[in-house]
């Protein structure tokens, strides 16, 4: 039983949970980047490659740059508050351009490490060490909440469970960075369903994401599942026994820890109008066995029950949606067009026969671009949003088409359509 409603303050933290769980040797590896993400590519948690990496200037003398992809990105091992990062993209073995269009070559790069490895970014201006990495590319999800930057994940794990979660957006204000101290918007994020709650910036809450109509309620963060679950495991390697897990959700490879971090702040008890004491008492004496049981328990215990009421944001659909089609003989995932100009749903008859779908006996009258004609049906079932839709389908031969299906406006219900939203790589005509 949770004997403190207040919220938890850092002196508390400190002596509560950080001088309880967390080792000094093992702070000492989660304050260094380079070492935790060594760590974590150990352990098999999911996280973005190391390029290379420079202890002392000869190590960037002799070092060959034509080794290094189209896009990457520049850290130092100890730097705090984003400082140090540099993006580079156009990267073509000598020369590219930073995020913001300057151009780069060798000797600004030279320079940007120089300055790194002298301590010009870490906290106490200790030398340091340097590395490269891949570039993260954002899920597409997150287009239409920023402009630029990318958002990013904060769990707080304790115990292998998570307690509290937060997404940190950059704003205008933030000059693309997500970070609270800069002006990000941070917001709550509800354990069970990964649905957002509260939100706020400058410790003030507020309802819309700034310079957009979008409220911060009722967004449905995506892979939620994976998400606690890396959170989890990533607690685990780092050895901490409470740590705050930073997390993006790259367009490619789904969740990364991006860093771990052994004194979490505390705003996210705001973003969440939560307490963190309270819920670090309901479980600091639990016995938890491993990574799933901890996510199961987080769900159970620190569920936000008014977000029956919320229409999650995975109700819009895109231009082009991934189905899974439910057949006799298997499934099948396909991509199929959402298309508001049709009625009925209409599938691939090469489909129909591959997944032992039963045709009826009825036709239905189709108005299409070729004129007027008589369909055959058949029952389908699918999923799509996680809503699994059953539906009499009109069926035709469509491998001359891109899509094997069309989803009509029949089996839109519930849903909304964001005409401008188009997962990348693909075009609609």
């Amino acid at each position: 039983m949770a004997v403190s409603q207040a919220l938890l303050g850092m002196n508390a933290r400190n002596y509560l949970y950080i001088r309880k769980y967390n080792r000094r040797s093992q702070k000492l590896i989660a304050d260094d980047k380079l070492l935790t993400k060594r760590r974590l590519l150990q352990h098999e948690v999911a996280t973005n490659p190391i390029l290379a990496h420079f202890k002392k200037l000869q190590d960037v003398r002799t070092f060959d740059w034509t080794t290094l992809p189209l896009e990457f990105v520049i850290k130092p091992a100890h730097g705090y508050g984003g400082r140090g990062i540099t993006i580079v993209r156009k990267w073509n073995g000598s020369e590219g351009v930073t995020d913001k269009g300057n151009k780069f070559n060798i000797s600004d790069l030279e320079r940007i490490i120089f300055g790194g490895l002298d301590g010009e970014h870490s906290l106490n201006n200790l030398p340091d060490t340097v590395f490269i990495e891949d570039i993260i590319v954002s899920h597409h999800f997150f287009k239409k909440y920023v402009s630029s930057g990318v958002p990013d994940v904060r769990v707080i794990v304790c115990n292998k469970v998570p307690i509290m979660a937060m997404m940190r957006l950059p704003t205008v204000y933030s000059d693309g960075k997500a970070n609270l101290h800069l002006g990000a918007l941070g917001v709550g994020i509800d354990i069970r369903t990964g649905i957002t709650t509260f939100g706020t910036i400058n410790n003030k809450l507020v309802d819309y994401i700034p310079a957009t109509k979008i409220k911060v309620r009722g967004i449905k963060i995506p892979d939620w599942d994976t998400v606690l679950d890396v959170a989890v495991r990533a607690q685990e390697s780092s050895r901490l026994g409470f740590a705050g897990i930073d997390i993006v959700i790259d367009n490619n490879i789904g969740p990364l820890v991006l860093e771990i971090n052994a004194r979490p702040g505390l705003s996210i008890q705001i973003a969440n109008q939560a307490s963190l004491r309270t819920r670090l008492e309901r479980i600091a004496d639990l016995k938890v066995p491993n990574t799933k049981r901890g996510v199961e328990l987080a769900k159970q215990l620190f569920a936000e029950d008014s977000l029956d009421n919320v229409e999650a944001a995975d109700s819009i659909l895109s231009v082009i949606e991934k189905i899974t089609i439910y057949g006799s003989k298997k499934k099948r995932t396909v991509r199929a067009k959402v298309d508001t100009g049709a009625y009925r749903t209409s599938i691939d008859s090469d489909l129909v026969e591959d997944l032992g779908l039963d045709p009826h006996k009825t036709f239905v009258r189709v108005v299409s671009g070729s004129g007027q004609q008589k369909r055959r049906t058949v029952k389908l079932k699918f999923k799509m949003k996680g809503k699994e839709i059953t539906t009499i389908a009109t069926y035709t031969p469509r491998d001359h088409l891109r899509f094997p299906v069309i989803i009509g406006r029949k089996d839109m219900g519930g849903f909304l359509v964001d005409p401008n939203n188009i997962p990348e790589g693909v075009t609609v005509k």
